[in-house]
């Protein structure tokens, strides 16, 4: 009976071993409560959020300098990482301009708004034991017409000294913040374009 019992352990052991590690998932939190209240006016739509193709996948991509880059099979984005980036910033440019109506692209039941926020990120980088890093291009449209009302440009980095994706997020999320106001400030600045009426 026990001779039985033996190689049952052994293959229970065995299988236990192949077992592939769990799926870690991760989303972007959001920013920090306003200081003052937000208002409605018009709908101002950010996103699309453009990505470059290496990082337009559902792993997360850790850059290893020289070139380098590791896609880590377990760690995973919770949803489309553009839909994240749009959501994330559209939430912090809420929250940095006193605009309540701004919300993320796409959005169900909104042809385009009246103000549309493109945002085209040319760099994003996890770099292990060192930081992450953003680069991005953004502009601000009045959809009526057309007409651009403001564009800028963002590149920073934010240093991290942990290897761990949960840190290195946390610093992506600050550099977040920094693109947020600064796609903000246009609108503080000039509530004549978001007022309705």
């Amino acid at each position: 009976m026990i001779r039985h019992w033996i190689p049952a352990v052994f293959l229970a052991a065995a299988l236990a071993g192949c077992a592939s590690p769990q799926s870690r998932f991760y989303g972007l939190d959001a920013p920090a409560a306003p200081q003052a209240q937000a208002q409605f006016g018009k709908r101002v739509l950010l996103g699309p959020v453009s990505l470059p193709a290496a990082l337009d996948r559902p792993q997360l991509v850790l850059d290893m300098g020289g070139g380098e880059l590791r896609l880590q099979e377990f760690d995973r984005w919770s949803a489309p990482l553009d839909r994240l980036l749009a959501q994330r910033l559209s939430l912090g440019v809420a929250r940095a301009s006193g605009v309540a109506s701004v919300y993320a692209y796409p959005q169900p039941g909104m042809d385009g708004g009246d103000l549309r926020i493109a945002v085209d990120v040319r760099g994003l980088s996890l770099k292990p034991g060192q930081g992450a890093a953003l680069e991005a291009a953004w502009q601000l449209q009045n959809a009526a017409d057309g007409r651009i009302l403001a564009r800028g440009g963002f590149s920073r980095s934010q240093a991290v000294a942990s290897n761990q994706p949960g840190a290195l997020l946390a610093g992506l999320q600050t550099l977040l913040d920094g693109l947020a106001a600064d796609i903000a400030a246009p609108l503080a600045q000039h509530p004549e374009w978001w007022r309705a009426g």
